[in-house]
């Protein structure tokens, strides 16, 4: 050990000897470093007790001293140049004769650069130890790659840092070996493909300005992708989406080279004013050469579908890729032509549909009519709008076509696919479009502006938001006329009637799906808690919130045990809250009777905890055994007894699985529940039940102290 340690710093003698005669570092600085790097590298060289953590922290001390080398560096030269000037202006500056005269002592300054005089002096600029602590770091990357069998966030620092240090060799081998070892980990191929193509900005160095992009390679990009995809097709749609925008990249990149080399050529033909037909001509040929440059993106999207078919949202993300550059109108034409045809009598298609017609339309008005003098997909697509390019479009109030192409496609899915699920995504689309209007109903001009393609010819925002208002309330009717209900959609409505101020016709609402034989729990509670708040605001309603859930309670079966439970905790806590009587006492213990059978076999652990939370620290009930009969104080203790054990069963299993964490948590929680018994008997006067706080103490001592 003690061999390979020395061997390992009597590589550092020159380099190190080098920063303390150009007076970077100071003779103790020096001896400081090696005394640290040697500490260092013995913890690296224990046999068998090495951590990953002892090298990053070692890695960690050289960037640090790297940055206080050049912090150094930059100080010495600066002081080199106030001293030169300084001399200059003293008339002392005899640099003319440094190359071949002769010192009083004999000795030649040439023989001072080549080391055969005196020591060099401080004003040297550059040296080995400028290169020595980056190749040490590179050193210790290597070591700790070969011995942890290259671990993934390793990789990837290393080539930050390789990047960040310019040292684009060792990167291109760093992100090699990477992916040979982990040809799963689909993010080291994006960014090696990214390196290849991008390449990296050279310097001739450290001080130079002038600099050049090298190492760009759309082949070796490719490359990397094919062999990413080839191993990860299946199940990386992250691949298939870098390399889309990779080819998107690319053609960007030609677009720019073409408009450079032919763009005076481009100014001349336009200022031609007899050669119209000529300019056709040429705004032809420029559309087909932009399709034949998008073919390349369109077979990767044809792969890519062909190896993910039944994901729409895969798709789509395709269509935000496409937004990202311009002049893509067509190959989202031809993706969403796609999804049209394989999902066409699915939800999620005809959402797609409508959600890329709405932002095709306000992406058009937002430009203006008349494309702009665009040219390629852009100028197709306002071409095929229709539109009348003679017309000057209004700068507010502005809706260029007659109808909404959105809201025509909307109808077609209604049509098409007469579901609820269809009918909840038509009514979120519209309560969606109406808060865009309601947010914008100020009278900026440029918020206005931003949603004029929500607005018809000749409407402002007031009667687009009430054009809106009236689609959906016809969207809810004709639900409703159909035959077309559901939880979520009913649920959907009331939040719309009570955000329009309606809350008489959400409750009405509510009580009348509720009496269908179709009813869940969601509908009854939500139901009862509309009531509760009608009740709290002195408006009157057609049941009170207690009747609405022991009516459900009646209506849910009891095997439908996740619904009973919730309806049955909702209940026991309004009925705590309420004055309290003898009548509701006797009900309560048979809801706490029916709750303690119940949370025998319940799995969820989580569902276990809202039960008894609501119950004992949630409300009054289970704070106190004042006014409480002999019969409800058992049932009390009968509660605590089997919450205490179902935590302890949950505490021994985490304990068994060795997880401290899981250990504590269910600690704190074994000591709330001792306390809130302890407390829960205390509160009579008298001492009746000293016996049960003693029990419940010991078992609190015991848990907090373990004894």
């Amino acid at each position: 050990m003690a061999e390979q340690v020395q061997a390992v710093l009597e590589r550092m003698v020159a380099p190190l000897k080098d920063l303390r005669d150009r007076g970077i570092f100071s003779e103790e600085e020096i001896r400081a470093i090696v005394n640290r790097r040697r500490q260092s590298e013995y913890l690296l060289q224990r046999r068998g007790t090495a951590r990953q953590s002892d090298y990053l922290r070692y890695i960690e001390q050289e960037i640090l001293l790297e940055k206080l080398r050049k912090l150094r560096k930059q100080k010495v030269m600066q002081e080199q140049h106030e001293e030169r000037r300084r001399r200059r202006l003293e008339g002392l500056d005899d640099s003319d004769n440094d190359d071949d005269g002769e010192n009083d002592d004999g000795t030649s300054n040439q023989g001072r650069k080549n080391g055969k005089g005196k020591k060099k002096h401080a004003y040297q600029s550059s040296g080995p130890g400028d290169s020595h602590i980056i190749s040490h770091i590179h050193f210790l990357y290597q070591r700790l790659l070969k011995k942890f069998h290259y671990p993934v966030e390793v990789i990837v620092n290393y080539a930050a840092f390789a990047r960040e240090h310019k040292s684009f060799h060792v990167m291109s081998r760093v992100y090699a070996e990477g992916l040979q070892h982990h040809p799963r980990e689909e993010g080291l191929w994006i960014e090696a493909a990214s390196f290849e193509f991008f390449g990296h900005i050279a310097q001739d160095n450290e001080r130079s300005e002038t600099t050049k992009l090298v190492g760009s390679s759309i082949q070796n990009a490719r490359v990397l992708m094919q062999r990413g995809l080839r191993i990860n097709g299946k199940t990386s749609q992250e691949l298939w989406l870098q390399y889309f925008a990779l080819e998107m990249h690319y053609v960007q990149k030609l677009r720019g080279r073409r408009e450079i080399l032919e763009g005076a050529k481009a100014k001349d033909d336009a200022s031609d004013e007899d050669g119209d037909e000529d300019s056709e001509g040429e705004r032809g040929k420029v559309t087909s050469v932009s399709n034949s440059m998008l073919l390349p993106s369109q077979i990767i999207y044809k792969n890519a579908i062909k190896s993910i078919p039944d994901n729409i949202q895969f798709r789509l993300r395709f269509i935000e890729t496409c937004r990202q550059f311009p002049q893509t109108s067509e190959l989202e034409r031809y993706i969403m032509e796609s999804v049209e045809s394989d999902f066409g009598e699915s939800v999620e298609g005809w959402v797609a549909r409508i959600s890329y017609g709405e932002e095709k339309l306000r992406r058009r008005i937002a430009k203006g009519k008349g494309g702009g003098g665009q040219v390629g997909f852009l100028a197709n697509a306002d071409d095929e709008s229709g539109e009348d390019e003679g017309e000057d479009r209004p700068r507010k109030k502005a809706r260029v076509a007659a109808q909404d192409p959105a809201l025509i496609l909307l109808d077609q899915a209604l049509e098409a696919v007469p579901t609820a699920k269809m009918y909840l995504e038509g009514a979120r689309y519209l309560r969606l479009r109406i808060q865009r209007l309601v947010g914008n109903t100020d009278d900026d001009e440029e918020e206005e502006d931003d949603v004029s393609y929500l607005m018809l010819q000749g409407e402002d925002v007031q009667t687009a938001v009430q054009r809106h208002v009236g689609l959906l309330d016809w969207l809810y009717s004709k639900a409703t006329e159909n035959g077309i209900s559901s939880t979520s959609l009913t649920l959907d409505q009331v939040d719309f009637l009570l955000s329009d101020d309606e809350a008489e016709k959400a409750e009405k609402l509510l009580c009348t799906v509720s009496s269908s034989s179709d009813a869940n729990a969601q509908l009854y509670l939500r139901w009862a808690q509309l009531s509760r708040e009608l009740e709290a605001s002195g408006v009157a309603t057609s049941s009170s919130p207690e009747r609405i859930l022991r009516y459900a309670l009646e209506a849910t079966p009891i095997h439908n045990r996740s619904a009973y439970l919730l309806i049955l905790t909702e209940l026991m806590q309004t009925l705590m809250m309420q004055t309290r009587s003898t009548k509701r006492n006797e009900e309560l213990k048979a809801l706490l009777q029916k709750l303690l059978l119940l949370s025998q076999g319940v799995a969820d652990n989580d569902a276990v905890r809202s039960i008894y939370t609501g119950a004992l620290f949630n409300s009054n009930y289970g704070k106190s055994c004042v006014g409480k009969s002999s019969e409800e104080i058992s049932a009390m203790k009968s509660f605590f007894d089997t919450c205490l054990h179902f935590e302890r069963s949950i505490a021994s299993t985490d304990h068994a699985r060795n997880k401290k964490d899981m250990k504590n948590k269910k600690k704190l929680r074994l000591c709330k529940l001792y306390e809130s018994a302890v407390a829960f008997f205390e509160s009579i006067q008298g001492g009746a039940f000293r016996r049960l706080v003693d029990e419940y103490q010991r078992g609190l001592d015991d848990v907090k102290y373990g004894l």
